[in-house]
């Protein structure tokens, strides 16, 4: 945005993440949101891999959720190729069964689309899945799934965010929802 001499307020872009991309950029920078989109994506690719990191402990929880019997898929507003990258830099593509991307659902989060559409393509019904994310936009997705919802407080968004959008459980490190699922 600094490149486009476009004003913005850091408060307003995180309040916006796990919404589609071109969607955050056609809300922050109206006429100019394709440029936005663009110059992003060009930035990105450029510091993906830099910045990006697993949060504490994913991998071993994940590891352990597997054998424990359960299994692990991920919804995304990110597209396909980026998500895979993501996914693949942290290692945690090698836990998941499924990957849904921006391009794989007719509408986006938070909408409930992206997660019942993992739910047909996994077999499983809504009683029996829970949506873990990090920002309201997960948290609404998954209640009109009607899937259980945890939100995770390390993310983008912050704990009193994830709070309004009352979540089956809110979690704070990966410990407490081994417990929760007990």
């Amino acid at each position: 945005m600094q490149k486009m001499d476009l004003e913005f307020e850091e408060d307003k872009i995180k309040a916006a993440v796990g919404l589609p991309l071109r969607d955050i950029c056609d809300n922050l920078a109206g006429d100019q949101g394709i440029d936005l989109f663009n110059n992003y994506l060009e930035y990105q690719d450029k510091i993906h891999d830099i910045y990006l990191r697993e949060f504490k402990n994913t991998s071993a929880i994940l590891n352990s959720l597997l054998k424990s019997g359960f299994r692990l898929g991920v919804v995304t507003s990110k597209r396909r190729e980026s998500a895979l990258r993501g996914l693949k830099l942290t290692g945690i593509y090698n836990f998941i069964e499924i990957l849904i991307a921006l391009e794989d659902s007719p509408r986006s989060k938070p909408e409930a689309e992206p997660v019942t559409t993992a739910l047909i393509k996994m077999q499983v019904q809504p009683e029996n899945a829970l949506y873990v994310g990090d920002s309201p936009f997960d948290i609404q997705c998954g209640k009109m799934a009607g899937v259980y919802t945890a939100g995770v407080t390390w993310g983008i968004s912050a704990k009193n965010k994830i709070e309004k959008e009352k979540p089956d459980i809110i979690i704070d490190e990966w410990q407490q929802l081994l417990s929760w699922l007990k």
